[in-house]
């Protein structure tokens, strides 16, 4: 049996209809750029994480940056975010003309903890370096813990930017939604994500009114007026044929994530007797989004080997740590034990809302054989 990482044109179809019909009414419309189709997903999404304001952008890389620059972070500033992630957020930070500071993150989560970023903080400023802000990733749908890092934020008098790419529906350890703790939120609607437009689309969510302003004006060119431009923006406008196929699949957004759980929790019911190192499930009022579900082994590279030979499509997320990737390499970062173990081991198994429970019970059975060949 085949069981693919993700089938993306098995779940669509369930609900392309609905996603047509909202582009043909764009078509006819003939407004093809913001307009009160983004507007709307706007509205629904600052309502879904319980912010005042959401700004539709590019990309989920885009509400990274310009949520940095809206907050006022830019040249000759630190930002401190986690070793063990997705590029994105190192990426915006020196795109703002920041430079990254990368953190640990904690062995049992994954995520960044309040002691890792206050280590990495007191690293930057012993290093001279000015520290304003802080970049938590909810990885792989689990929320950071907010409260903590939202207090030491206060403490030292910096901002909070969450990075949600991968944590929509998710809610951290005071039920709280991701994205609306931070004094921004950013979200990315890639294909693949927990929902995913049709090509790339992002969002960032703030209750925070001078923030929704200045991000509605980087969005576009920096404009505050027809032709007059404030400072040097960016083309980040999210399209209304994106916003369309959003909106048709946002009804469909609580039954994926009731499918992700079930899948999780098969997951962690099937494999925990096993010699392997599966994600927890937080206890309520947490929610985890399960956007990915990922196990740690050190006989990972054999075991994602096996699965392959078995027809089961698995990824490594991520081969290599931040601080130690090429094109960061002239930071000189020290050694971050955690993430850099976490990049030995890391194996994420076949985990959407269009996996069929025959084709995750070969994983499962695949999973158990390998360890007890």
């Amino acid at each position: 049996m085949r069981v693919p990482f993700v089938d993306l044109g098995a779940q669509e179809a369930a609900g392309a209809a609905e996603a047509l019909a909202a582009i043909a009414e764009v078509a006819r419309e003939a407004r093809f750029v913001l307009g009160a189709r983004v507007e709307a997903f706007e509205r629904w999404l600052a309502a879904e994480c319980g912010a005042a304001h959401a700004v539709g952008v590019a990309s989920g890389t885009d509400a990274l940056e310009l949520s940095l620059r809206a907050l006022g972070v830019g040249a000759g500033d630190a930002v401190v975010t986690p070793a063990f992630s997705f590029i994105a957020a190192a990426e915006a930070i020196a795109a703002a003309g920041a430079r990254p500071v990368f953190c640990d993150v904690d062995g049992s989560t994954l995520d960044a903890s309040e002691e890792t970023v206050a280590h990495a903080i007191v690293r930057a400023r012993d290093a001279g370096l000015r520290v304003r802000a802080i970049v938590p990733v909810h990885l792989f749908g689990r929320c950071a813990p907010l409260g903590p890092l939202a207090a030491l934020a206060t403490r030292e008098g910096i901002a909070v930017v969450e990075d949600a790419a991968q944590a929509l529906g998710a809610r951290d350890d005071a039920g709280r939604p991701a994205g609306g703790t931070g004094d921004t939120g950013c979200f990315s609607f890639f294909p693949a994500k927990n929902l995913g437009a049709w090509g790339d689309a992002g969002a960032v969510v703030t209750s925070r009114a001078d923030a929704a302003v200045r991000l509605r004006s980087l969005r576009s060119h920096g404009t505050v007026a027809p032709y007059v431009h404030a400072e040097q923006g960016r083309n980040s406008r999210l399209d209304a044929v994106q916003a369309a196929v959003l909106l048709a699949k946002a009804p469909r957004l609580p039954g994926w994530q009731q499918a992700r759980a079930r899948a999780a929790s098969a997951y962690r019911a099937a494999l925990h007797a096993l010699p392997l190192e599966l994600p927890a499930d937080p206890p309520p009022p947490a929610v985890h989004a399960w956007q990915a579900f990922v196990v740690r082994t050190r006989r990972r590279d054999a075991l994602a080997g096996w699965l392959r030979e078995h027809g089961v499509e698995t990824r490594v997320y991520y081969p290599v740590p931040l601080h130690r990737q090429p094109c960061f390499a002239a930071l000189g970062e020290p050694a971050l034990p955690v993430a850099e173990e976490a990049c030995r081991t890391a194996l994420a198994l076949p985990l959407s809302p269009s996996l069929r429970p025959e084709q995750q019970a070969h994983v499962i059975e695949q999973v158990i054989a390998f360890f007890h060949r």
